[in-house]
């Protein structure tokens, strides 16, 4: 394994509404970047190129997403809006809530490379769990309502946990999470969940009213996506730590690999 900090490349973009200044921002939450230094990555950004808000093509996206993931040894994808239906060949639903597009055909981008031209390490997290799915095929219901019994989108703070999931026994999320009786208490922000695993996944956890909750790559590498928010509790949860540290050590071997071949 290399001795140096493996690099974490962390998608962001332009906030899809203005804010009270009328001032379009570029965000992410901070969360991230301390996760992932507490786990020993070294986190940068990667921001949607400008060029799309101008009417970019596809071709200049993509080619930001290549370049970008030449330069990283591990991806996160983190939590946002809604996917538009549409990258899953279906209208909006009335329940859609704020969409992205400009975001989703970056980070679609980035998600189908990793995966596919680079064999990266992924970390999915929240809307970036739904981002991986639909980049390699996969499917998310638009709303959760009238199939979730579990509150799935919380009232309480970012950092408590509001329900018990149930991980898959040998998976390779429930081995890196390393939590008593495959069973953990996650924080919960979401409205929408994966009801498509893609091909070549499998489902690693659930709820307690059986929507999924985290996927994960069936074959030897690491490419996990969770519904939940593991950088907002890193402070006082043992598995929540782990996930990131499991995405460091993974890119890490990455580093490894590719100076071998």
């Amino acid at each position: 394994m290399s001795n140096k900090r493996p690099v974490i490349g962390i998608a962001y973009a332009d906030s899809s509404v203005r804010d009270s200044e009328m001032r379009i921002r570029t965000y992410v939450s901070r969360k991230y970047f301390h996760a992932v230094q507490l786990a020993g990555g070294l986190p940068i950004l990667l921001p949607a190129p400008a060029l799309a808000q101008n009417g970019s093509d596809q071709t200049d996206l993509a080619m930001f997403a290549e370049r970008y993931l030449g330069m990283i040894d591990g991806l996160l994808l983190p939590g946002g809006e809604d996917v538009h239906p549409r990258y899953q060949g279906e209208d909006p639903a009335v329940a859609l809530d704020l969409v992205n597009p400009f975001r989703d055909e970056f980070e679609l981008n980035l998600a189908k490379m990793a995966y596919e031209l680079y064999k990266m390490p992924v970390l999915g997290i929240c809307r970036g769990c739904q981002v991986m799915a639909i980049a390699l095929g996969g499917k998310v219901h638009q709303d959760l309502a009238g199939i979730a019994r579990v509150q799935h989108s919380q009232k309480a703070p970012r950092w408590a946990v509001s329900h018990q999931l149930k991980l898959e026994s040998g998976s390779k999320l429930a081995e890196i999470l390393k939590a008593a009786n495959n069973e953990v208490f996650t924080n919960s922000f979401h409205h929408q969940a994966i009801k498509e695993v893609p091909p070549g996944f499998a489902c690693s956890a659930r709820a307690g009213d059986g929507v999924i909750e985290a996927i994960e790559c069936v074959a030897d590498r690491f490419y996990i996506g969770v519904q939940w928010h593991p950088e907002e509790t890193i402070g006082g949860d043992q598995p929540s730590r782990n996930l990131f540290a499991g995405l460091v050590e993974a890119a890490s071997h990455h580093i490894v690999n590719a100076k071998l071949n």
